[in-house]
């Protein structure tokens, strides 16, 4: 079963994440038409093909989708090379939030992502800086394989990497008496450390290959989310479809 289907059957049983899942569909096919488009498109022309597709899909107006344009030219970055600098545009807050406008670049930055962790030659390694060893981002989200090794799974730019199997990955603490648990009916998890006050996902195997899909596991599992920051519990970084802060 693909991860198309699933969304769909998904979106019957749990109409409550309908919202996230739909939203979840659009970046799925936003990233796979993207990677079409760096396939095939010369250098010059990739911006504008990521612009038309992103403004296309996601119903952007024309103004807005030439202002995004215009912005990441007039930034003197290249996305490519610096993909960040997208999340870092600055955008005018008069007719749209900035939760808002935060998650639509969020959105829009992954296929500069995906270009950048492809082309990248070195990448530094989790235990060096405790963070995403291609694009600096903390981990959120976590998976365990059949020999019960962890590994990262960044959701901002997609790398994946083995870390540490117990503890946390934002304070670096590995006692495992200081993190505490919630879990799913799905046996997602998710692990609460009562030092720094940061929680990070984590599912093992048979959960992946239920879903096929980490990022989905992560939507699916946004009531875990909503328990963790109502006791006063931090995501660092966001899921997917941009979402962090909940509560």
């Amino acid at each position: 079963m693909d991860v198309e289907v699933i969304i769909k059957k998904l979106k019957e049983e749990k109409p409550y994440l309908k919202s996230p899942l739909e939203l979840y569909e659009k970046v799925l096919t936003f990233n796979k038409n993207c990677k079409k488009i760096l396939e095939k498109e010369t250098q010059n022309s990739l911006l504008n093909k990521i612009i038309d597709e992103f403004s296309g899909l996601f119903e952007i107006p024309y103004e807005f989708a030439s202002f995004l344009k215009s912005s990441i030219i007039n930034s003197g970055k290249d996305p490519f090379k610096e993909p960040r600098s997208i999340l870092e545009l600055p955008v005018s807050e008069e007719e749209v939030s900035r939760e808002e406008i935060s998650r639509a670049l969020f959105i829009l930055s992954k296929p500069f992502f995906a270009r950048y962790r492809e082309t990248l030659k070195e990448k530094k390694k989790f235990e060096e800086t405790g963070k995403c060893g291609v694009c600096g981002a903390h981990v959120s989200l976590t998976m365990i394989d059949e020999e019960n090794r962890r590994h990262m799974v960044c959701t901002v730019c997609g790398h994946k990497e083995e870390i540490f199997r117990i503890g946390c990955s934002y304070c670096m603490q590995k006692v495992c008496e200081k993190i505490d648990l919630l879990v799913d009916e799905d046996e997602i998890r998710v692990e609460l450390c009562k030092d720094c006050k940061t929680y990070i996902k984590s599912f093992k195997d048979e959960v992946y290959q239920k879903y096929k899909d980490p990022y989905l596991i992560d939507i699916i599992s946004m009531p875990l989310d909503v328990v963790a920051q109502e006791r006063g519990y931090i995501r660092r970084s966001p899921n997917i479809i941009g979402i962090k802060e909940i509560v």
